[in-house]
C-alpha cells in the first residue's frame, strides 16, 4: 500500500487528526508525512479544519477527509447476480443498483448492459462524472488482473480471454481494473472498518471463495488467484472437480451442491418451487430451512458444517483472529452459517489456546465485493500518484 493510501486511511478512521499523530501512528518521518499531507490536500482529498492544543506550545493543525471530493464505482458480478455501487472517499455507498447476472449472455452484451446501468447510476446519484476515478470490476477467477481478462471458460467459453477491463473502459470512458471477488469483499470490509486490520473473508455467491487481509494488505500470492477456499479438498476420495482436484469444498457444500442434493429429495423441489436458477433456488432452500422445513434444514446444516471444517484450515494457515462472511448467498443465511462456523472454530482451531477467532457478518453482506472494487480503484489511483514510500528528495 502506498504512503498516500496509508495516510488517507488513517485520516478516514480517526475523523480528525494532526500530522504529528499521523506520523506517530505510521512510524513515518515528519518529512514524509508532511509531503503526503500536502499531496492529499493538493488532490482535494483532505483539508485543514482548525487547530488543537499541543503540550509543546505550538497548536497542531487538524486534518479531515473530504469524502465527496472524488467517487469510485464498484461492480460485482457472476453468472447469477450483479451489483453496482458508487462510493465516496469515506467508503460510504452513495448510490447502488442491482443488475442481472451474466447468465448465458455473450460477454459483449453483458458489458454493454452494465455500461448503460453504470451511466444511469451516476446520473441518478448526481455524482459529477469528472470526479469519478474509475470502475473496479469484482468477479470470479482465475483471472489476469494486469491484462483485465478471465482465464476460465466459466460461465461460458466466450469469457476466457475476453478483454473485460478494456471493453468496459471503452464503453464507459472510465478506467477499469478487475479484482477477484473474494479479495474485493475483503477490501470492502476493510473500507468500512480498520485499514490496518488482519482478517479472512469467506465469500459465497454462485460459488465459494476466500480472501485474506494481513496488516491492511490483501494477500495475493504470485498471480492474485490464491486463497481458493472453494477448491480445498474436504474429501480426498470424492468426485473430481472441474479444477482437477478431488472432493473440493465447492462441489460438496457450495450452493450448486446444496441445490443438486435438494433435487434428489422426494417432493422437496415441488414443495419449495425450485427451478428459478441456482442462487435463487439455494436461497429458497435456506429460507425454508429457517422456516422449519426439516429436509431443507438438514441440507443447509450439512453444508455449513463442511464449510466450517474448511474454514479451520484457512484460519490455521493464516493465524487470523477474525473471519468475515460476505456475499449474496449469506444474505438470509448469514447468522446460521456464522454460528455453525463459530462453533467449529472454537473447538478445532490450532491456536485456540492462544487467541480466539471471531466469526462475523460483513456490514452490507451483499455489498462488500462491489464496495471493495471501488476501494481498489482508490488504492490504484494513490499508488500511481507519484509519492513513494520514502522521504522526498532534498530540494
Amino acid at each position: 500500500m502506498s504512503t498516500l493510501a496509508v495516510v488517507l486511511d488513517l485520516i478516514r478512521e480517526r475523523t480528525t487528526v494532526s500530522r504529528v499523530e499521523l506520523a506517530e501512528a505510521t512510524g513515518l518521518t515528519q518529512a514524509t508525512m508532511t509531503h503526503a499531507v500536502r499531496k492529499l490536500i493538493a488532490l482535494g482529498f483532505v483539508h485543514e479544519v482548525g487547530t488543537a492544543r499541543s503540550t509543546r506550545g505550538t497548536p497542531r493543525r487538524l486534518l479531515e477527509l473530504q469524502p465527496d471530493a472524488r467517487h469510485m464505482v464498484g461492480l460485482q458480478f457472476d453468472r447469477y447476480t450483479a451489483l453496482g455501487v458508487v462510493v465516496d472517499l469515506a467508503g460510504r455507498v452513495v448510490a447502488q443498483t442491482a443488475m442481472p447476472g451474466a447468465g448465458a449472455r455473450d460477454p459483449g452484451d453483458v458489458l454493454a448492459d452494465y455500461a448503460e446501468r453504470i451511466e444511469a447510476l451516476l446520473q441518478d446519484s448526481g455524482v459529477p462524472r469528472d470526479g469519478v476515478l474509475g470502475i473496479g470490476l469484482a468477479t470470479h477467477g482465475p483471472q489476469d488482473r494486469e491484462a483485465g481478462v478471465l482465464l476460465t471458460e466459466y460461465p461460458a467459453p466466450a469469457w476466457r480471454g475476453y478483454p473485460l477491463a478494456a471493453e468496459l473502459a471503452a464503453a464507459t470512458g472510465l478506467p477499469v481494473r478487475i479484482e477477484n471477488d473474494a479479495t474485493a469483499a475483503g477490501l470492502g470490509v476493510q473500507a468500512q472498518d480498520s485499514a490496518s486490520s488482519s482478517f479472512a473473508v469467506v465469500f459465497m455467491s454462485g460459488g465459494i471463495g476466500s480472501g485474506v487481509i494481513l496488516d491492511g494488505f490483501p494477500y495475493r500470492g504470485v498471480t492474485s488467484n490464491g486463497v481458493e477456499l472453494g477448491h480445498i479438498s474436504v474429501d480426498a476420495l470424492g468426485a473430481t472437480c472441474g479444477c482437477g482436484n478431488r472432493g473440493c469444498l465447492e462441489i460438496i457444500a457450495g450452493p450448486n451442491a446444496v441445490v443438486r442434493k435438494a433435487e434428489e429429495v422426494p417432493g422437496l423441489p415441488e414443495r419449495l418451487g425450485l427451478g428459478d436458477g441456482l442462487l435463487e433456488d439455494f436461497m429458497r432452500i435456506g429460507r425454508a430451512a429457517l422456516a422449519g422445513d426439516s429436509d431443507a434444514a438438514e441440507l443447509i446444516a450439512t453444508a455449513a458444517q463442511t464449510l466450517a471444517v474448511a474454514t479451520v484450515s484457512l484460519v490455521n494457515m493464516f493465524d487470523v483472529g477474525r473471519v468475515v462472511l460476505a456475499g449474496r448467498a449469506f444474505a438470509d443465511l448469514g447468522p446460521l452459517y456464522r454460528d455453525a462456523i463459530q462453533e467449529v472454530l472454537d473447538r478445532s482451531v490450532f491456536m485456540r489456546q492462544v487467541h480466539s477467532v471471531q466469526v462475523e457478518l460483513a456490514d452490507g453482506v451483499s455489498q462488500a465485493p462491489a464496495i471493495g472494487g471501488a476501494a481498489m480503484v482508490l488504492r490504484n489511483f494513490l499508488e500511481s500518484s507519484g509519492l513513494k514510500d520514502r522521504d522526498p528528495a532534498p530540494q
